[in-house]
């Protein structure tokens, strides 16, 4: 994902090219971008995501909104998932069954039954 500062910077390239035009094509933005040293690379690949053709001066902002949105969607699919851990599976876990500690002093939460909890009764009582 291209960073914030390189989609401004496109954007004034952008804006510079509509300054004497009515209408700019993908390949026109690529030239002006790729001839300003400070558009990253990546920022120029984006620029591979929007289709071919005349743009007017929104149409553009738009497009690269898109592509923006569109590799951002992607990025974000492409990482995994965030994987949970049961605390019988921790280090931690495997050190109380070594180490005689029980996994209730591993517990970040309190332990045992909230105040307003009714007394526990076995089933057969």
């Amino acid at each position: 994902m291209p960073d914030p500062v390189d989609i401004e910077r496109l954007r004034q390239v952008v804006e510079e090219l509509f300054r004497d035009r009515i209408r700019v094509t993908r390949r026109d933005l690529y030239s002006a971008a790729a001839a300003d040293i400070h558009v990253q690379a990546e920022t120029l690949a984006l620029l591979n995501d929007i289709p071919e053709g005349p743009y007017s001066h929104r149409e553009m902002l738009e497009a690269i909104e898109d592509a923006v949105r569109t590799r951002e969607e992607a990025e974000r699919a492409e990482r995994p998932a965030e994987q949970i851990t049961a605390l019988e599976d921790t280090a931690e876990a495997e050190h109380a069954i070594t180490g005689d500690t029980t996994l209730d002093a591993l517990s970040q939460g309190s332990s045992g039954p909230p105040p307003d909890a009714p007394p526990f009764r076995e089933p057969d009582e």
